[in-house]
């Protein structure tokens, strides 16, 4: 389903190894303690208490904000909107809550991390910190979710209701005792979006769709479903975030079929790795310097069938 058609005018990145958008398309690296200052991204009082996750999404919607100028501050609070892709994030934290109630009983629970049992919170905390009163929404889903919020967003501002919109998408890194390999994501990635008509496409503008592929008749049934998905004229290079189930690999095999009519920049999708790398290329891609108007696509598919795809057309700079 095609829902309309965003501006992009900000661009904001949280990442471990990352110092700024130009940088979003490198391999994501190992998360490290202390990759993030929350003194030099969150100056002033009130943060220091709040999750990790919630950190990193308002200091890279500071970044997408301050990125398009003034331009979210002189958009009527009722116009303003946010949608946030989340996965993994707040997992680790109900872990702890977990294990306080059951020693201590929850009388002994943090009053400010507690609310962030309910993982429209992060979103809710977003809403506060840029005075938005139009609407928020917390999308969840493995891979796909933050493609899934630029959907969203496209969708609001088609019917009119919103005028500006934060899409974001954050993770933080599992516990221990959660993970199940080596790579879990954390950070932040905010695009600062607008109504493509009458609007400053600063970075350029884009499209979202979403399918579903049958895991179950993955390999029968791909052509049929990623086909309308990319459409008939794919874009000069499609950036896939693909994983090793049957999904997964029959998407690389049909993209593989695609043979010279784009590049193809597979990004492997490890096992539990969140929502955050698909939001991040198309954030990386946006990023780029172009002579002229360049196509570009992001694919996601996640084990469980649900696929994402974020048509941009990079505006020249």
């Amino acid at each position: 389903m095609n829902t309309g058609e965003l501006a992009v005018a900000g661009l904001g990145i949280v990442a471990p190894g990352v110092l700024g958008p130009e940088g979003a398309l490198a391999p994501a690296v190992e998360v490290s303690p202390g990759w993030f200052r929350a003194d030099v991204a969150l100056p002033g009082r009130g943060y220091r208490r709040l999750p990790d996750a919630c950190k990193y999404l308002l200091a890279a919607s500071r970044l997408a904000v301050g990125d398009a100028g003034d331009r979210f501050a002189r958009t009527e609070r009722n116009l303003r909107a946010a949608a946030v892709a989340v996965n993994n994030t707040g997992a680790a934290l109900l872990e702890e809550l977990d294990h306080t109630i059951m020693r201590e009983g929850a009388d002994a629970m943090s009053p400010s991390s507690s609310p962030f049992i309910a993982m429209s919170s992060f979103a809710g905390r977003l809403s506060m910190e840029h005075d938005i009163t139009g609407f928020n929404l917390t999308v969840n889903s493995p891979v796909t979710a933050g493609i899934e919020a630029l959907r969203i967003a496209a969708r609001a501002v088609a019917a009119g209701r919103a005028a500006a919109v934060l899409v974001g998408a954050v993770e933080e890194a599992l516990s221990p005792s959660q993970a199940t390999g080596p790579r879990t994501e954390a950070g932040a990635v905010v695009l600062h979006c607008e109504p493509a008509a009458g609007a400053s496409a600063r970075y350029g503008t884009c499209r979202a769709r979403g399918a579903f592929l049958d895991p179950g008749a993955a390999a029968a049934d791909a052509a049929a479903v990623l086909g309308p998905l990319v459409g008939e004229d794919p874009p000069g290079r499609i950036d896939a975030v693909l994983d090793d189930s049957p999904v997964g690999a029959a998407a690389a095999r049909w993209l593989d079929r695609l043979g010279g009519a784009c590049e193809v920049v597979v990004v492997p999708s490890p096992a539990q790795a969140g929502c955050l790398a698909p939001l991040r290329r198309v954030l990386g891609l946006f990023a780029q310097e172009h002579p002229a108007p360049a196509r570009r696509a992001v694919l996601a598919a996640s084990a469980q069938g649900t696929l994402a795809c974020a048509e941009l057309t990079v505006a020249p700079r």
